[in-house]
């Protein structure tokens, strides 16, 4: 004869489950909390970097447009500037820089290096740059993508009641100096720059744009220089743009 058994279900009652259940949910939660904790100390790290190794910078006005823009004063673009040695000393072509010249900080395009010659033709379609390196025989003229059609039209020779001392279209070619660099900005009919001013020098160079990333209303400078944003401003971080 076999025995059967006889199973009997005990019927699970729900302080049971959630007596279960607990140990689960603290190690779910510590995970999220551990994440959490990872994550904003990493963000941290990040803002304290950033905010330590770059100086803020906004675009005001519209020389650099189209690739800067301030908007028509309702918001101004903003983003970062390298002020760290290793930026100052490595300039290179096309890139974006911040100089002080009578106390304010401009932003032009870089165009010409030290010891560069560069001449400039105006041109009805757009003013061609030539450029001719150090020691070279030849120029060749510059590739600038970063110009908008409607925005490569002579002007320069214009911005002024009287014609400054570097105009638009450089009857002979300049030579530069050393540590000396021509600016312009990417808006050429609406730009004070190296063809109204002169080159700028190394020494009056605060540093290389590196990035924008996004929009604030309104800004205060402090004597120094320094940028501190006045009401709202917003981090567009989709629309980041680097240089």
């Amino acid at each position: 004869m076999v025995k059967e058994e006889i199973l009997v279900n005990e019927e699970i009652t729900a302080e049971e489950i959630n007596r279960k259940n607990k140990p689960r949910l603290r190690r779910a939660l510590s995970v999220a909390w551990t994440i959490l904790l990872v994550v904003a100390i990493v963000v941290s790290i990040f803002v304290t970097y950033v905010d330590l190794t770059y100086t803020p910078v906004y675009v005001d006005g519209p020389s650099m447009q189209p690739t800067l823009n301030d908007f028509h004063q309702r918001y101004f673009e903003f983003g970062l500037m390298d002020e760290r040695p290793k930026a100052r000393n490595n300039i290179k072509r096309g890139d974006i820089v911040v100089f002080r010249r009578n106390s304010i900080n401009i932003i032009k395009r870089v165009i010409a290096l030290p010891l560069e010659t560069i001449q400039i033709i105006d041109n009805p379609t757009g003013d061609e740059v030539y450029i001719t390196l150090p020691e070279a025989t030849e120029n060749f003229k510059l590739d600038e993508p970063y110009l908008s059609t409607s925005n490569r039209y002579t002007t320069a020779t214009y911005l002024n009641d009287s014609t400054p001392k570097y105009e638009n279209g450089l009857k002979d070619p300049l030579t530069l100096e050393e540590n000396s660099y021509y600016l312009m900005g990417d808006n050429r009919a609406n730009s004070s720059d190296s063809r109204a001013i002169g080159p700028v020098h190394f020494d009056n160079i605060s540093g290389k744009l590196v990035v924008i990333q996004g929009y604030t209303e309104s800004v205060q400078i402090s004597e120094t220089g320094k940028v501190k944003f006045i009401g709202q401003h917003y981090y567009v971080l989709w629309k980041w743009r680097y240089y």
